[in-house]
């Protein structure tokens, strides 16, 4: 088989593959795209965001910084913590593509997110040929990638031409959202006892000018739960 057909029958299986979860990441990307007019993000920013970040959870967090007016040099530290976890993604990574060029590599950094690093491990443990590891992890980047920019554009669209947008409680969807993106990861100990003890530390450091709080309560939770022995909910 030539290494032409075999890229195109690697990159269409990790795009069949990564169906469900670009079925699932559609309404979060259609909900950043309705909130970010309702917060005062201009459209040209948010589809800066979404093409450049690509970071779901990371942008809900942008977003409502931005809307509070929290200084740039803040809302990169607050989104960089929040996207530690790639780390241990590329962590985890360094095994299955260790025959990789250094510029596939790179590329396949950019488009590291949480659905594409599933389906890609998955898929790794149960086989995949190294000679379809990159094509597979590629088919899966794209099709995440090219779903979460249409969903920016639609929801930029409803948001700034339907009426009566900005009255339907959309700044409450966003919160709900970014819990709902939590959720899954909330599945250990260690994670459990991160959130609530960012929550805690949240709340007392409320009061603190220009959002400070969140940097804290963040480094303080990573740091005590870092602490903690980690073990999966069996339940």
């Amino acid at each position: 088989m030539s290494k032409s057909n075999t890229f195109r029958r690697g990159f269409l299986k990790g795009a069949i593959d990564s169906l469900p979860m670009v079925v699932a990441a559609i309404p979060f990307g259609l909900l950043f795209g309705m909130l970010a007019p309702t917060n005062g993000i201009a459209s040209w920013v948010a589809i800066a965001i979404s093409a450049f970040v690509f970071a779901g959870s990371a942008q809900y967090v942008a977003m409502g910084l931005m809307a509070v007016g929290t200084p740039a040099a803040l809302i990169v530290l607050t989104t960089f913590v929040v996207n530690l976890r790639h780390l241990l993604y590329a962590f985890a990574m360094l095994i299955p593509t260790k025959h990789w060029s250094k510029k596939q590599k790179v590329g396949a950094s950019f488009f590291l997110t949480d659905e594409t690093f599933v389906t890609f491990n998955q898929k790794h443990l149960s086989g995949l040929e190294p000679s379809q590891s990159f094509s597979y992890y590629a088919g899966s980047a794209a099709f995440m990638y090219l779903n979460w920019q249409i969903c920016t554009w639609v929801g930029l669209w409803a948001g700034t031409s339907l009426s009566g947008v900005e009255s339907m409680g959309l700044e409450f969807a966003m919160v709900t959202a970014f819990i709902a993106m939590m959720t899954p990861m909330l599945k250990r100990r260690r994670n459990i006892a991160s959130a609530l003890i960012a929550f805690v530390f949240a709340w007392i450091f409320k009061d603190i000018p220009n959002k400070l709080g969140i940097i804290v309560s963040v480094l303080f939770a990573a740091i005590i739960a870092s602490r903690i022995p980690d073990s999966e909910d069996d339940s």
